[in-house]
């Protein structure tokens, strides 16, 4: 392997930090590129990933290494320290004698070639047992040994203890399995006939009290899905089954009208769609152009004629839908705790207070959709995270202050509502709660 693709996995690293950029959107780009073939294109989205989600650690174990204060180091040089410890601690496929010599190669050939011998220095004196001998004890532990922030890991450690934290910690560094959910276009047993003509290795997704959820599988494709008929036909949608798990309990039916008040970029309004056997009106709304184009792009690759995107700041009222909709899915902007095995930067990005603020705008959202809602019909609150604030407390404030509205249990457990962990779900970090308001017939 050359050392185009470590420089390429540099190059994106310095993006990501000086623009924030999104890893997504960069990986994506790169594929479209054609500059590299895919055995590259994994080992940099390694290199990528594996550095954003363990820049906590990787720092601290340079800094244990260096006489240089990390922030006096050239931001190049550091990002080629970062990767070259990443791949002599965590990846057992590259020998650490290439992993050195590569980087500092690297290094020669750029503007900054006088710190090669730096670099050479440091990644030659770091060992896998650098890493064993980080200590998990209290919030600073647990932050260097597994790269959360300390004001993230406090807060679990408070509401959870220790050892359901440190699980919890762990499975949001795990690399998250590809889930997607199964289209109307196929039957059950035609949707796993073609899985298996391809060569695809499936498992299907199963909720304990819920034997009516099955279209969620896991997936392990043999090659990029984009290269997959199925996936080119529509046979399904990439989506968690947490998520699509939202869109199940609203219980649409058909020819009803259904507003998804923030809706981009159209997974929960396409299961929505297929419940209702593409009847009815489904309104999604975003507050974004850009997004509304992703939902219509969507809906014509899965031809939902009933889909209906629409410009719409959910945090503004609008008189315009008082009581027009029989179901209101409410699926909020969120501090997005719950999703950080697909998104790593997620955890340098917030910060503490931002939960507040967001289950402000949560509230909000909340408070206008209730409006919207027809007397008997159903509404679902839902976030991709798991802090109360943004979830138990939005909802149990509203109750008391809509004497209009009731939880509407759920499932042969009769949930309230619930909190996914990945941890103990396999799941994405998710919470729902359905509502139901009275007055109807």
């Amino acid at each position: 392997m050359s050392n185009l693709p470590r420089k390429k996995a540099v190059m994106m690293l310095l993006k990501i930090e000086k623009d924030s950029a999104y890893i997504n959107i960069e990986m994506n780009g790169l594929r479209k590129s054609g500059e590299y073939d895919e055995k590259d294109i994994r080992f940099i989205g390694e290199l990528v990933n594996g550095v954003i989600k363990r820049k906590i650690t990787l720092d601290h174990i340079i800094s244990t290494h260096s006489s240089i204060k990390l922030k006096k180091i050239a931001p190049f040089v550091l990002n080629v320290l970062r990767i070259g410890v990443y791949q002599i601690v965590f990846m057992d496929k590259v020998p650490d004698s290439a992993a050195v010599n590569e980087c500092v190669k690297l290094v020669k050939k750029s503007s900054v070639y006088k710190s090669a011998s730096f670099v050479n220095a440091i990644l030659r004196s770091v060992k896998r047992e650098d890493f064993e001998k980080i200590s998990n004890d209290g919030e600073t532990g647990l932050s260097l040994k597994y790269s959360f922030p300390e004001w993230m890991v406090k807060r679990w450690l408070e509401r959870y203890g220790k050892e359901f934290t440190e699980e919890l910690l762990k499975s949001l560094n795990d690399k998250s399995k590809l889930c997607i959910r199964r289209t109307n276009k196929y039957t059950e047993a035609e949707f796993e006939k073609m899985l298996s003509a391809e060569g695809t290795e499936f498992e299907k997704v199963l909720f304990t009290g819920f034997p009516e959820f099955d279209r969620c599988y896991t997936l392990s494709p043999p090659k990029t899905l984009e290269n997959l008929e199925s996936f080119k036909n529509g046979a399904y949608y990439i989506q968690d089954s947490a998520a699509a798990f939202a869109s199940y309990i609203l219980c649409p039916e058909e020819n009803q009208t259904v507003l998804d008040m923030c809706a981009a970029p159209g997974g929960k309004s396409l299961y929505i769609s297929d419940l209702m056997e593409n009847t009815g009106r489904i309104i999604s709304c975003d507050i974004y152009e850009h997004k509304l184009e992703l939902i219509k792009k969507n809906a014509e690759k899965y031809r939902c004629t009933n889909i209906e995107p629409l410009l719409l700041d959910a945090t503004v009222y609008n008189k315009e839908f008082k009581e027009k909709a029989d179901r209101v899915l409410c699926d909020v902007p969120c501090s997005g705790l719950g999703i950080i095995r697909k998104k790593p930067d997620i955890r340098y990005s917030r910060k503490e207070e931002d939960i507040e603020s967001l289950s402000l705008i949560g509230s909000k959202i909340l408070e206008n959709a209730s409006k919207y809602l027809k007397k008997g019909g159903i509404l679902v609150f839902s976030t991709c995270t798991i802090e109360p604030e943004e979830n138990e407390e939005i909802v149990e404030k509203f109750l008391l202050e809509h004497k209009d509205f009731e939880v509407y249990p759920f499932g042969e457990k009769k949930y309230p509502y619930k909190t996914f962990y990945p941890n103990i779900d396999g799941t994405d970090g998710f919470f729902v709660c359905r509502m139901k308001k009275n007055g109807g017939e």
